[in-house]
């Protein structure tokens, strides 16, 4: 898959006349965007062209909006997400209030048109663009061909990463992972922790640090995968803790991850974890001996679920 964040620079290292081009945040990569992907992809390369997805970093929201939403994945797994769903190429445009202030012919002359020679144009059942906020009757009038793709429903309303990232925080784990087609994932690096895993609970645990921007599931114990993302790293069963560790009288959140049937210093690398199924809500428990059996429940039920 090619990428760049020049239009002209991506169009000349990719070698084509024209593309299939679709447009929009991708926030999540949900059931949604799939969907629309899924249908740009078919028709550009039903018509011999490759398909294109038009994306932003920072999310736009954080630009433009005092209170910006928290972010479904990072920019690596948004663009990792795009070339599972078989685009060609990803034009990653840095946004910022210079481009909020373009209009939408602007922004399809000079970008889309002259900078990526797209032809035909494929866009989500909510999509407007520019300044001006045009929707698909205006687009039709630039474009050879512009496709509004309808919304997809589950439980009687669109898929949305507004609706994701609620799900999320209201601890309805299994309906986010349903709305976006796979488990809910964060990546991070390990950092130094309180020390308490090993040495006192004798349950060896990675903290990560995750970015500020990330959308974060409801505070429970979860059954969940982790992966190291360096080098080919390969998915392990985990227990993920995303707690204030009430039984040490913890105040921040903190999320650790007990990577099961694995050893090793693991210090400064980037993990991935992904979350399957809650496992309990957090507690205090009576004392060590409590917390340790507790813990080790967590691991039994979780090798009942699948990797």
């Amino acid at each position: 898959m090619h990428m760049a964040s020049d239009p002209k620079t991506l169009r000349a290292q990719a070698e084509w006349d024209c593309c299939t081009a679709t447009v929009g945040n991708f926030d999540g990569v949900h059931l949604g965007h799939q969907e629309l992907l899924h249908r740009t992809v078919e028709h550009a390369h039903a018509e011999g062209m490759p398909a294109v997805a038009v994306t932003f970093d920072p999310h736009p929201a954080s630009v433009l909006c005092a209170c910006s939403p928290k972010v479904l994945c990072s920019t690596a797994q948004r663009l990792e997400y795009l070339e599972a769903e078989g685009v060609d190429a990803v034009l990653l445009l840095p946004f910022n209030r210079e481009l909020a202030a373009r209009s939408a012919d602007d922004f399809c002359r000079c970008v889309l048109q002259e900078g990526l020679g797209v032809r035909d144009l494929f866009i989500g059942y909510d999509f407007r663009m520019g300044r001006d906020h045009a929707g698909a009757d205006r687009l039709g009038e630039l474009f050879a061909h512009v496709t509004q793709v309808g919304a997809v429903m589950k439980d009687g309303a669109p898929v949305s990463s507004t609706r994701i990232r609620k799900a999320l925080a209201e601890g309805r784990l299994e309906e986010a992972n349903r709305l976006l087609g796979r488990p809910f994932s964060v990546q991070g690096e390990v950092v130094h922790g309180e020390g308490r895993g090993g040495p006192l609970l004798g349950i060896p645990t990675a903290n990560l640090d995750v970015a500020p921007a990330q959308a974060m599931t409801a505070p429970a114990v979860y059954a969940t995968s982790a992966r190291l993302l360096d080098g080919a790293g390969e998915w392990r069963m985990a227990v993920t803790s995303f707690c204030k560790n009430p039984t040490f009288d913890g105040s921040a959140l903190t999320l650790e991850t007990h990577i099961m049937d694995f050893s090793g210093d693991i210090y400064g690398r980037r993990l991935e974890v992904r979350f399957l199924a809650l496992l309990r809500k957090d507690r205090r428990f009576d004392g060590l001996d409590a917390l340790i059996a507790q813990l080790h429940a967590d691991m039994d039920e979780r090798r009942n679920l699948p990797l």
